[in-house]
């Protein structure tokens, strides 16, 4: 057998397929790469024969299996009057997963232990997992779910086994641990926690999130038909800053302010006002339910400078004293009198928000770099330097700088 690195090791362990069987909601789900593949509606142990929890594993596989009632001593074949249908996958200690000959049992808590499936769906599953499968049996009352389609919802489910007290506390833990905390409030949880709804109760509809080429591991949400971004995912990728109004419920960035609202620490803004406070454009992606910005920012040989860009007039500008900390020049700000020194030298500047800016068209006096726009990925590349400077006549008959 092939020895793996331990690295190698684990990562092949966790791209097997996975069982996850969760006895209130009485559901099998079957994962591959920690993605869910399907879930299926089960048949668990009653009360008085309930099904063990715990990690196993697939360790035999049978196709029309033979049943063997306990303590009877006789066999039934396979056929129509054997309860295990025509799969069987064994976890070990006479428990498995089967199929069934009374499919009206699916859903309900009958089985001596067994877990039951209609007997296409255990035949779908019987080819898509191998004899070394993991299998997790759960007892979890509280299911937060996000589906393929960026459905979030929440399910509380009966305690079928009377193990599990269910609080609206032990709810939003559940929530904030899937880092959806801020979507419901507590009216909606202390209804869902009295209700016992027995399903996935769908609360938000999520969707990804690209900003310049980087998926972002926040979601916008829908409400109401609009699409919400979170404000901090926007001022991660572009290094700025902005400024939060509980009085007004406004977004201030530089000398621009927008409406927003607040859900528990998160600030979201309407992708509508976008444009607004950050520019740029979007591109809506169906297929894989994201939204990817294109937003403005500067480049510095390659590498990004800064995100706080400014549109005047025609023309767009950088932060002057962000450019020189990072090319290294040597300047005087002043901001008494908005006057920035280059070289003790004035520089064309532009004040917005009470910082000073300077113009891609001023950028190459000001700095020796050369500054271009690029539409197409929303960016002004910048490169030093635009001149090349002869150092040769600072030099003495010495070698040495004067």
């Amino acid at each position: 057998m092939p020895i793996l690195p331990d690295g190698a090791q684990a990562e092949a362990q966790e791209n097997k397929n996975q069982i996850i069987v969760n006895i209130p909601s009485r559901t099998l789900e079957l994962y591959k790469d920690n993605t869910l593949i399907k879930e299926y509606q089960i048949a668990i142990g009653k009360p008085s024969t309930p099904t063990p929890t715990g990690e196993f594993t697939i360790i035999e596989k049978e196709v029309d299996p033979a049943w063997y009632p306990p303590g009877k001593g006789y066999v039934v074949p396979s056929g129509p009057s054997n309860p295990l249908g025509y799969r069987w996958m064994g976890i070990g200690s006479m428990y498995g997963i089967h199929g069934t000959n009374a499919p009206w049992s699916i859903g309900l808590a009958v089985s001596n232990g067994c877990m039951r499936m209609q007997e296409e769906d255990v035949e779908e599953l019987f080819e898509l997992v191998n004899s070394d499968t993991l299998v997790k049996v759960e007892y979890e009352r509280i299911k937060v779910r996000i589906d393929n389609n960026g459905k979030a919802s929440i399910g509380v489910y009966p305690d079928v086994y009377g193990r599990q007290r269910v609080t609206v506390a032990g709810v939003k833990e559940a929530l904030a641990q899937a880092n959806l905390g801020n979507l419901v409030d507590d009216a909606f949880l202390e209804t869902l926690v009295e209700a016992v709804p027995d399903r996935q109760v769908v609360f938000a509809q999520l969707h990804k999130l690209k900003i310049n080429g980087r998926m972002r591991p926040e979601r916008i949400i829908s409400w109401e038909g609009k699409k919400h971004i979170p404000v901090m995912a926007l001022v991660d990728s572009l290094h700025t800053t902005v400024t939060w109004n509980e009085g007004n419920k406004t977004i201030t960035r530089q000398n621009l302010t927008a409406p927003g609202f607040k859900r528990g620490n998160t600030i979201y803004v309407n992708v509508e006002h976008l444009p607004v406070l950050f520019g740029g454009r979007e591109v809506w992606n169906d297929s894989q339910n994201c939204l990817e910005l294109m937003l403005p920012v500067a480049n510095l040989d390659g590498q990004l400078l800064s995100g706080d860009i400014q549109r005047i007039g025609d023309t767009l500008a950088v932060p002057a004293l962000t450019l020189a900390q990072a090319l290294g020049e040597r300047v005087t700000w002043r901001p008494s009198t908005a006057e920035l020194l280059v070289h003790g030298r004035p520089a064309p500047i532009r004040m917005i928000g009470g910082q000073p800016f300077v113009t891609i068209q001023d950028i190459g006096k000001v700095y020796n770099t050369a500054a271009v726009w690029d539409d197409k990925s929303q960016s002004i590349e910048l490169s030093y330097p635009l001149y090349t400077i002869d150092y040769s006549m600072y030099l003495d008959p010495g070698e040495e700088f004067l």
